[in-house]
């Protein structure tokens, strides 16, 4: 009976001496468990921002990468110049940390909207208020002071996506808003920024290379909206048939434009996925002229970590294709 009972006693406490482990063994489990999950979830809780159009979400999203959640307000392709905002658009405009848009330049249909936000909206076409200078006494961003000192002089052309230099200004201003939300994330902010003017800077040395040999060939564009990249690369655009895509041109200027057609002073008439333009085709009609597609919108290009700089060689492909002799 003894040995009964001793044998018995040692199986129980060979039993609790397991079951401790494995309690033990369980708690480590769950709590490395705990800590796997835990980890993506801080990775992926980056600042949510609103960009209103696709070029801006374009410049944002390349600039920024994994810091930030960037999504687009207007469905891509649809213009700033003549939109009506749909109720469903202002829950995001309200969730977002930040909203960024051109200003009222651009896009006036935001005006009352981006007013009522809590947190201030971006506007890249306006001037900079005095808390959008706070950063210039972060000594790691005195580098770029020279960008920042012209950044917000966006006077004329509203469509500043279309010059490097003022897409690069823009991607700054972009960087100190975030830097005045996230102040310990200013180191990592300047970072994604220079690595941005870097790739920019990269790819503009190669669209210039690219655009140098049709500098003389002469074009016209649908409406006014591709300036900033037609001086930027010295190209030769001879006109445009209308300065607000909503207006239909006054006989007179397509008089003038046919004209210089007939004289072959231009190889090329460029077209927009936005609109019809069915006054083009009647222009062109019985000529021996290419007609071309510039999208100012950015409306099919991908976004990513080189969404802006590949919109930029699509550009850059779309006149080469169109003014490169045959």
């Amino acid at each position: 009976m003894l040995y009964y009972n001793f044998a018995s006693l040692k199986i129980i406490a060979t039993l609790q001496l397991m079951t401790n482990r494995f309690s033990r063994y369980c708690s480590i489990s769950l709590f490395s468990a705990c800590l796997w999950t835990t980890v993506p979830a801080q990775a992926e809780s980056g600042i949510t921002v609103l960009a209103s159009i696709k070029p801006i979400q374009l410049i944002a999203e390349e600039m920024l990468g994994e810091l930030a959640d960037v999504n687009l307000l207007l469905p891509a392709g649809s213009s700033p110049h003549h939109y009506s905002l749909k109720p469903s658009a202002i829950s995001q405009l309200h969730s977002a940390d930040l909203v960024i848009w051109g200003g009222e330049d651009l896009e006036m249909f935001l005006r009352k909207p981006v007013s009522q936000l809590s947190q201030p909206a971006l506007a890249l076409l306006e001037p900079a208020t005095d808390s959008d200078d706070e950063h210039d006494e972060h000594d790691e961003h005195d580098e770029h002071d020279e960008h920042d000192e012209h950044g917000h002089q966006h006077q004329g052309d509203p469509h500043f996506w279309m010059a490097p230099e003022r897409a690069l200004e823009a991607a700054a201003e972009i960087r100190d808003r975030l830097i005045q939300l996230q102040p310990d994330q200013a180191d990592v902010l300047g970072v994604a920024y220079q690595r941005f003017e870097s790739r920019l800077q990269e790819k503009d040395k190669l669209l210039k290379q690219q655009l140098k040999p049709l500098k003389d060939e002469g074009f016209f564009v649908f409406h006014d909206a591709f300036s900033g990249f037609v001086e930027h690369y010295q190209l030769k655009q001879l006109g445009y048939f209308t300065v607000d895509p909503g207006r239909k041109p006054g006989a007179k200027h397509l008089s003038e434009i046919r004209q210089a057609l007939e004289q072959q002073k231009a190889v090329c008439v460029f077209v927009e996925p936005q609109f019809k333009a069915p006054v083009v085709e009647n222009l062109i009609r019985g000529l021996n002229i290419d007609v071309g597609r510039l999208d100012p919108l950015a409306s099919t290009s991908p976004t990513g970590a080189t969404g802006y700089t590949d919109y930029l060689q699509s550009l850059a492909d779309s006149f080469s294709g169109c003014l490169k002799k045959n």
